[in-house]
């Protein structure tokens, strides 16, 4: 295992101060109570390209210990758990999971103070170093106080069984002794976790611990999580809506009403002096005409694009907003003399900053946007347009919308007036880019009938290939599945349920995404 002198070794306290916390939702008793909510990431700049951050999750490490084995192993044996478990905090920090408190628990009165002392610290996730055969009353009673989701890490302090295997061996390297003694509790009483086994010598499993892990803070920030919906669906969009009280038993999401009236009063009042600081931005980090300066129209409306941006960030500030779908479709905001045009360029400068938005009032692709941007820290909200039969793969574009968190290293991406609303009264401006060749996944969120909680989550493999669309309008490109040929694929997609609108995100996240769904306690289904 690689060490590194990253986190203080500090048992059985916090070795970070808490996050502020607020009121959400507990998903073990129904009840409000205090755990941490989704909060918008930290990024310096809203329109900064290739700045990709995941959910950094905040995790509380506990090993179980039995000092029932020190009169085998001798009185090191603590001393080198103690040092394992340190040398795994350390490894974690380097993988960008923050270990807020770590500790070895040995007895079951130390697991109920433990317990108590890391709710008070409100993890995202706990992570259970098993490394020995230790009475599992002792972990559960740690476990039993904590609703966050349980990663197990089954890690063998060896790689291999040496020819002087004894009694002290069976004792040292009892991972795979002690972890069924923990699982089989937690089965019995249907409580998901996520399980890794490896031993110290496997330098990628902590990369698959930090994962799940990863996983596990996006499935418990759902909890209490803000979702934002202005105005209602498109006219006839009824495979875009969700009720929002089915929304809010399925995940524990507050759904937030805000009217279009409100997004034009935040118009309104954004000042001069912020447009300016704005459009400073787009100057900077995006390749811009040399006439969108000039007087016109075209400078009014740039004026009122970024006028609009900065109004859907303060909504998202004052209202505490995790996600957000929008119909701009409205007098308000599209077909209104103010702003008079739509908002596609704030959006993706929200999704950018972290807080992602989806259009035409889709709430459901707005929780698969959450959940792609929280795993892989960027997410581009679009459509799957039309199949290359010959070649397999298929078009991904949009209406304007983008993720500066995906962009091709070196290239800047364009900033122009909207296509698809060239016949507008007004036009407001996009941002266009190819996305880069690598591996991808579409994530969807859609109604599931057959599952208790009604809903579920849809995730398909791929990888942009590179092929360019000189011509496409908008943020996208081209996309191949890579677990079936295209037409079956793509079969299983539309038939899992999701909409036309969908997430994609960069990297394969087909685990990750199952691991949400299974904390989370909604369907998944894989294509």
């Amino acid at each position: 295992m690689s060490r590194s002198s990253g986190l203080p070794t500090i048992r059985g306290e916090p070795v970070a101060p808490p996050l502020q916390r607020t009121r959400s939702w507990s998903q073990a008793s129904g009840d409000p109570s205090p755990l941490v909510t989704f909060p918008a990431m930290s990024i310096p700049t809203p329109n900064e390209p290739g700045h990709r951050r995941p959910v950094l999750p905040r995790v509380a490490v506990v090993a179980p210990y039995w000092d029932f084995w020190e009169p085998t192993v001798g009185p090191a044996l603590r001393t080198g758990r103690e040092s394992l478990l340190s040398a795994v905090a350390d490894q974690l920090g380097e993988l960008d999971v923050e270990v807020v408190w770590q500790g070895l628990v040995d007895s079951t009165e130390r697991g109920l103070s433990m317990g108590a002392e890391v709710a008070g610290l409100g993890p995202d996730a706990v992570l259970v170093v098993q490394t020995m055969a230790v009475p599992p009353a002792y972990v559960q009673a740690m476990l039993d106080q904590l609703p966050q989701p349980v990663v197990i890490w089954a890690l063998q302090d060896s790689t291999t069984i040496s020819s002087e295997f004894d009694a002290s061996h069976i004792t040292s390297l009892g991972a795979i002794v002690g972890t069924p003694m923990l699982t089989n509790l937690l089965h019995r009483t249907s409580r998901p976790f996520d399980l890794v086994l490896s031993s110290t010598g496997n330098s990628t499993a902590g990369a698959s611990v930090a994962d799940r892990l990863r996983a596990g803070a996006v499935a418990h920030r759902l909890q209490g999580a803000r979702l934002a919906r202005v105005g209602h669906p498109m006219d006839g969009y009824v495979c875009v809506d969700a009720d929002d009280d089915e929304l809010q038993r399925a995940l524990g999401m507050q759904v937030v009403r805000i009217s279009p009236q409100e997004v034009r009063d935040r118009y309104q009042a954004v000042t001069d002096d912020e447009v300016e600081a704005r459009r400073q931005d787009v100057d900077r980090h995006f390749a811009v005409g040399a006439d969108i300066h000039q007087p016109g129209q075209r400078k009014e409306d740039l004026s009122r694009t970024l006028r609009l941006a900065v109004a859907m960030e303060t909504l998202d500030r004052d209202n505490a907003i995790a996600a957000g779908a929008m119909n701009c479709h409205v007098p308000e905001i599209r077909f209104g003399e103010e702003p008079g045009l739509t908002p596609c360029f704030g959006l993706g400068c929200e999704t950018t900053r972290g807080i992602p938005w989806s259009c035409t009032g889709d709430v459901l692709t707005a929780v698969a946007m959450l959940v792609a941007k929280g795993l892989s820290g960027a997410a581009l909200y679009h459509e799957v347009e039309a199949i290359d039969f010959d070649t397999g793969e298929v078009a991904i574009a949009n209406s304007g919308e983008h993720d500066l968190g995906w962009t091709i290293e070196g290239q800047t991406p364009g900033f122009e007036p909207n296509p698809w609303f060239a016949h507008d009264r007004r036009t407001g401006f996009r941002v266009r880019f190819e996305l880069p060749a690598g591996p991808a996944s579409l994530v969807g969120f859609a109604h599931q009938p057959g599952h208790p909680s009604g809903f579920g989550l849809v995730v398909a493999e791929g990888e942009i290939t590179g092929r360019e669309l000189a011509k496409n309008p908008t943020a996208g490109g081209i996309f191949r599945f890579t677990t079936s040929p295209v037409t079956e694929a793509w079969t299983r997609w539309a038939s899992a349920g999701v909409n036309h609108h969908s997430a994609i995100a960069p990297g394969h996240l087909a685990h990750s995404v199952a691991t949400v769904a299974k904390f989370a306690g909604v369907d998944c289904v894989v294509i």
